[in-house]
């Protein structure tokens, strides 16, 4: 049976690089929800090890696993970021330029330690970015799954474990809830990334919604160009069969890559995104909330940093 070719549509800038790196290059991925231990990135590294590893000495991709799912004391936000952030400052201290890529809920904060490494991270990739909780259903959506996984685990206890790949059907409802909290917490900075951007989505995408999408790339304020697969939903990164012309993208932009595998390619410039200001009584732009909040606590970061030298 033939195989159905992959339709992606890409917009161009030409002044996005695309070149092999000259230095030694790591690209961090982040994983999303999900309820078995294996990353999500597990599947585009190992077709990068397969195919292009032996002449590309210099790349090398690492997961980031932000949470174990089966381990309920690692289902805090805080330790996500804290997870994270290390892993940045260990390939900082060997020399690697950084490629950040976050998947669904951890590309906000991927755009957060971007913003914090930002003489470091000079690339960043946003797949099925998500922004809304509420307009995409996605509360509601977690609601209905935590209460059928429980009334699973409560008729066929530990079988509903085994079936998803995990020692226990424990701590579901807290990691739903931290997942929450870290997408709440650091949607504010994708409007502080500083680096060149490529989303990635999925037109089926049931969660990165065209309004979370409108709403990233409304915040956004650097140059950055949209790619969207036909037939794809939120789990855009499960295989190589499936998903191998969204690998091939990711390793394009980080790494130089060249693509295997053919696809049938529609061709747009950068989407420009109209920005409504609101003005006062005097034609002043009035600043928002995000923005006064700023201007409060300017130092943010900084307090950040200082907190990390005293743990």
């Amino acid at each position: 049976m033939k195989e159905e070719i992959v339709h992606v549509t890409r917009e161009k800038d030409p002044g996005f690089d695309f070149a092999r790196p000259t230095r030694k290059t790591v690209l961090l991925c982040t994983n999303g929800f999900q309820n078995a231990d294996i990353h999500d990135a597990t599947a585009m590294k190992e077709y990068f090890e397969r195919n292009f590893a032996k002449d590309f000495p210099m790349c090398t991709i690492e997961p980031v696993q932000l949470f174990h799912p089966a381990e309920p004391k690692t289902h805090r936000a805080h330790l996500y970021e804290r997870i994270l952030d290390a892993k940045i400052r260990e390939y900082i201290a060997k020399g690697y330029d950084i490629v950040l890529m976050g998947y669904s809920f951890s590309a906000a904060l991927s755009c957060k330690l971007q913003n914090r490494y930002k003489d470091h991270i000079h690339k960043l990739i946003l797949v099925a970015p998500i922004y809304d909780t509420i307009v995409n259903h996605m509360i509601e959506g977690y609601i209905r799954y935590v209460l059928k996984f429980r009334r699973l685990s409560k008729k066929y206890g530990a079988a509903v474990a085994r079936a998803m790949g995990r020692n226990t059907t424990k701590g579901m409802i807290g990691l739903l809830l931290s997942i929450l909290r870290s997408i709440l917490f650091c949607r504010g900075y994708y409007k502080k990334v500083t680096c060149d951007t490529i989303i990635i989505r999925g037109d089926e995408d049931e969660l990165c919604t065209p309004h979370s999408l409108h709403k990233v790339r409304y915040k956004m304020k650097n140059r950055n160009i949209l790619y969207s697969y036909k037939k794809m939903n939120h789990g855009i990164l499960k295989t190589v069969r499936d998903n191998g012309a969204v690998f091939e993208d990711v390793l394009s932009y980080a790494f130089g890559t060249s693509r295997l595998i053919p696809t049938s390619e529609s061709l747009l410039a950068p989407k420009a995104v109209e920005r409504k200001v609101k003005l006062d009584s005097d034609g002043n732009p009035i600043p928002t909330f995000a923005e006064i909040f700023d201007q409060l606590d300017p130092e943010a970061e900084d307090s950040y940093a200082e907190d990390q030298k005293a743990l």
